[in-house]
């Protein structure tokens, strides 16, 4: 079988991390070729390896990226032919659906993040349509998070068997082992706080921001946030600490293709979203037995941190009580144990195998 695993770029995100160890485990049994709308991230051919890899285009074009990639994209599907192709995340589904229409090609879509969120019921609205008419002409549906499979949205979908709930994973044998090196910036007497992710609201840096501002009341802490965004937005978030007095003690650290030396530097790992499906960054902090605070509203957290027991959840909308979950995370912290062995990637990629296998034999509608 021919599997094409779909991502928009080769950013350093979760999703597309994820993306690259399924195809690498695909490729044991299947052809499987990663295929990107832009080639530009961190990540590339090497990194996905012994799997395929090609890409519509170099990077971005136009006002309208995920427009202006479809053409290319089309061809680049239409040359391949795959029995079947794994969407592998939100933000690239419309390009791949507009890309592949009447080509006759299965699809599987990756839900990784919510569909409704406070405060944008119009959004909303649009999100919900647009995920039904995904999920009804597609091969199959996945959904990462227990949260996104009780939601309004995806429920009745799981209930008729269209979608199915698949939690996401991590590759544990590829966990480095811990060889004692420390990043630059986590080392210093302070204990270091860790957050990674994209630069953008959903993350609520700005709200990490501000119980860092109120644990630093009390003891000294530093916060470094690993990940790379909207320019204005981190100018944004670097005036609000410094508004904060805190400028000295936040550190935007760019991005890394090995997360694990800085998870394992740290003292505490925290997750601040305002939304999320199932965090990937979340299982790695698990990994490297980082001690973990995430918010309760950051997708499946707390199912994963098992109510508490393997981390401290709280509500990062409230910084004085998010930063006493820090404060008690670095004096007498909590750990995450073996919870992570529930959550190895050998499961995930067995389950989503089994999903390809079904949409390359049971084509959507009007193949």
């Amino acid at each position: 079988m021919k599997i094409a695993i779909y991502v928009q770029d080769m950013r350093a995100s979760g999703v597309v991390r994820t993306m690259i160890a399924m195809a690498r485990a695909f490729q044991e049994h299947d052809e499987t070729i990663l295929v990107a709308a832009y080639a530009s991230g961190l990540f590339g051919a090497g990194d996905v390896a012994p799997a395929g890899f090609t890409a519509a285009a170099e990077r971005p074009s136009g006002p309208l990226p995920r427009l202006s990639a479809i053409p290319r994209l089309r061809r680049t599907l239409a040359g391949l032919r795959p029995d079947a192709i794994l969407s592998g995340g939100n933000f690239g589904h419309f390009t791949l659906w507009a890309a592949t229409r009447g080509l006759g090609l299965p699809i599987v879509y990756v839900f990784s993040n919510a569909m409704e969120r406070g405060g944008q019921p119009w959004r909303n609205r649009w999100r919900r349509f647009w995920s039904g008419l995904l999920v009804r002409g597609s091969a199959g549906a996945i959904v990462v998070g227990a949260n996104l499979a009780r939601s309004a949205v995806f429920a009745p979908h799981v209930a008729s068997g269209k979608a199915v709930l698949i939690p996401n994973g991590i590759d544990l044998a590829r966990v480095p082992a811990p060889d004692g090196s420390v990043p630059e910036p986590m080392a210093g007497p302070e204990p270091v706080i860790l957050s990674i992710g994209r630069l953008q609201p959903q993350k609520n840096f700005e709200g990490l921001i501000n119980a860092m501002a109120a644990a630093r009341r009390t003891r000294p802490a530093k916060l470094v946030i690993l990940g790379t965004g909207d320019p204005a937005y981190r100018e944004a978030l670097v005036a609000r600490a410094a508004a904060r007095g805190i400028a000295d003690h936040v550190l935007f650290a760019g991005v890394t293709d090995n997360v694990y030396p800085w998870l394992r530097a740290a003292r505490v790992f925290a997750l601040a979203s305002h939304w999320e499906g199932s965090s990937i960054a979340l299982l790695e902090a698990m990994a490297a037995g980082t001690p973990i605070v995430a918010s309760r509203s950051a997708g499946d957290a707390a199912d994963v941190l098992g109510e508490g027991r393997h981390g401290l959840l709280a509500d990062a909308g409230d910084p004085d009580a998010f930063a006493a979950a820090l404060i008690r995370q670095i004096d007498d912290p909590v750990h995450p144990g073996e919870r992570v062995h529930d959550y190895d990637a050998s499961r995930m990629v067995r389950a989503y195998h089994a999903m390809l296998i079904a949409a390359a034999r049971r084509p959507p509608a009007g193949r």
